[in-house]
């Protein structure tokens, strides 16, 4: 070998020691993790932001009224260092939080932080304040719970009890002082694995009490508001559960199921794929649990009234699955057997808003491991036409984020 040729082997291999090409490295792909719907480009349209579990960036899809969504912007989420990307977002939440009636975004993120961002109004987002948690950010809500004008802001530490985590989970308030402020924390015992935040008013005094699902347990956990006092010295304030006959609770909603006027608890039974409904008595307490079967691994409620017959109807989605579950009430709180619809694989976070603008109101679902955003338009009786592509995934490269136009 001649002395040029053998410097040029001799560089070429220091050049890939001292600083390894990721020119070559395959583009990290994820799939949709949650959604939210509401005006974010000002259009007078409701759009999508799109989370991505496994992908440090917020997407929004401009809607047009009319069923079709458009790619409009990307938000990175970058860490507390501000070098390089998170590695995604778990729950999300939107809300007017500076007066420019915009809504603005909440966004429990991996690396244990939640990130409170202002809406540009383009599409984009800007971070405004980063909130470091002691486990991963799971749930996240901004609710006025002190009927001050102001939007509090509750969002949870997951804490599993494995190894260099926390043992139970933390629910953390903050008081809304506006103006991107909000003062400090008072900080509740949650639970094993506090995994959403849902705020509803349970015992009819005004005022939002506060609901927590246990992942890794058998409990819902909530919280009755004492009201105007909730921010004063010392607030009274006292976990209580309902005791869910399934296990690893992924989702709780409050509604009123049984038209008798009172919130009713909804949970998802993740590992026994079963739906618990607790009929609610109007007092913050709640009577015995009536179990559903709901398809395997079912994950995460949408609620609205499908039918037009006047009573909250829900969907649910499946984590391993290819399909969302749709459960008619009878007015009474009890469902017939379930109406399975095809989705992409591993539907996630569902939506139900009237996306096409017919008056029906219909489902759109982040389908996790298809990769794809899915749209199934509601017939108004109940039905729902079958399942459209309307927003691919995202990937990661050396030139950034970009569309993935391989997903399925």
């Amino acid at each position: 070998m001649n002395r040029l040729a053998f410097a040029l082997v001799l560089f070429c291999f220091a050049a890939v020691w001292i600083s390894p090409s990721v020119a070559a490295d395959p583009p990290k792909v994820a799939g949709p993790y949650k959604l939210l719907a509401a005006d974010f480009t000002g259009n007078g349209h409701r759009d999508l932001v799109i989370g991505f579990h496994d992908l440090g960036l917020l997407t929004v899809a401009e809607g047009n009224g009319r069923g079709r969504f458009d790619h409009r912007a990307i938000t990175p989420i970058r860490p507390a260092s501000g070098q390089g990307f998170a590695d995604g977002s778990f729950n999300l939440a939107t809300g007017d939080l500076d007066g420019d009636r915009r809504p603005d975004l909440v966004v429990g993120c991996t690396g244990r932080f939640v990130m409170v961002a202002r809406n540009r109004g383009d599409g984009r987002f800007e971070s405004r304040l980063r909130l470091p948690t002691e486990s991963d950010a799971k749930g996240v809500a901004l609710a006025d719970l002190d009927r001050d004008g102001k939007l509090d802001l509750l969002y949870t530490a997951r804490g599993t009890g494995r190894t260099g985590d926390l043992k139970t989970g933390r629910l953390h308030i903050r008081k809304g002082l506006g103006k991107w402020m909000f003062g400090e924390p008072i900080t509740l015992e949650a639970g094993i694995s506090a995994y959403y935040v849902e705020t509803a008013d349970l015992n009819a005094d005004g005022f939002l009490d506060v609901l927590v699902p246990n992942e890794l347990g058998r409990t819902a956990s909530y919280w009755i508001n004492p009201g105007r006092s909730l921010f004063q010295s010392k607030p009274q304030l006292k976990r209580q559960v309902v005791n869910v006959s399934g296990f690893r609770i992924n989702d709780v909603r409050a509604r009123d199921f049984t038209g008798d006027g009172n919130l009713d608890i909804l949970t998802a039974n993740w590992s026994s794929s079963t739906v618990s409904l607790f009929p609610g008595r109007g007092d913050g307490s709640f009577g015995a649990e009536r179990l559903m079967p709901a398809g395997k691994h079912c994950v995460f409620f949408a609620v609205a009234d499908f039918d037009s017959d006047g009573d909250l109807d829900f969907a649910v989605t499946h984590w391993t699955e290819d399909f969302a579950s749709v459960f008619l009430n009878d007015g009474k709180g009890k469902f017939p057997p379930r109406t399975d619809y095809k989705t992409g694989l591993g539907n996630y976070g569902v939506l139900a808003f009237d996306a096409n603008g017919d008056g029906h109101v219909d489902l759109v679902t982040a389908n996790y491991r298809h990769r794809s955003t899915s749209l199934l338009a509601g017939k108004g009786d109940g039905t729902f036409a079958k399942a459209v592509t309307v927003m691919r995934s995202f990937k990661l490269t050396t030139e950034g984020f970009s569309q993935d136009r391989s997903s399925r």
